[in-house]
C-alpha cells in the first residue's frame, strides 16, 4: 500500500469530518463506547478514561497538550501506532472529535475489537468511514 496515495485520499476526507456536527460526534462516540462496554473487554477505569473524551479536549489532561495545542497539528493525517490498548482508543476518538483523518496500526487484538466496533458505528449510524484507513504491517 502506498502511504503517500493513501494520505491524499485521506485529506480529501476533511470536507466530509467538517460537516459532522458537533452533537453527531458526540453520539457517535458514545455509541461506540456503549458497544465496547457490551463487549466487556475494559475494565471500568479504562471506561471512564473512554467518556473523558467526550466531556475534555485534552488526552489524559496532558498539560504538554493543554498548553501547546495550538501549535500541535491537528490538521492534515494522523499515523496512529500505539501499543497502550487505552491510548490508541482514546487517540482515535480524540482525532474524531478533532475531524482529522487517520491511518491506523492494530498492534493488538483489543485494538482490532475496537478498530471493528468503530466501523460498525459509524456504518449502522450510515456515516462515512473513508477518513480511517487500516495499514498492514
Amino acid at each position: 500500500m502506498n502511504l503517500q496515495k493513501t494520505a491524499q485520499e485521506l485529506k480529501h476526507q476533511n470536507d466530509f469530518l467538517n460537516s459532522i456536527s458537533k452533537e453527531e460526534i458526540t453520539f457517535l462516540i458514545k455509541a461506540c463506547i456503549f458497544e465496547l462496554e457490551n463487549l466487556q473487554i475494559l475494565s471500568e477505569e479504562e471506561l471512564t478514561q473512554l467518556n473523558k473524551v467526550i466531556l475534555t479536549n485534552e488526552p489524559f489532561n496532558n498539560l504538554y497538550f493543554k498548553y501547546n495545542k495550538e501549535r500541535l497539528n491537528t490538521r492534515g493525517v494522523i499515523f496512529l501506532e500505539e501499543e497502550n490498548d487505552l491510548e490508541f482508543m482514546v487517540s482515535v476518538l480524540l482525532y474524531f472529535k478533532f475531524r482529522t483523518p487517520l491511518m491506523v496500526y492494530l498492534s493488538s487484538d483489543i485494538q482490532n475489537q475496537f478498530y471493528n466496533v468503530f466501523i460498525k458505528v459509524l456504518n449502522d449510524n450510515k456515516a462515512s468511514n473513508n477518513f480511517i484507513v487500516k495499514i498492514d504491517a
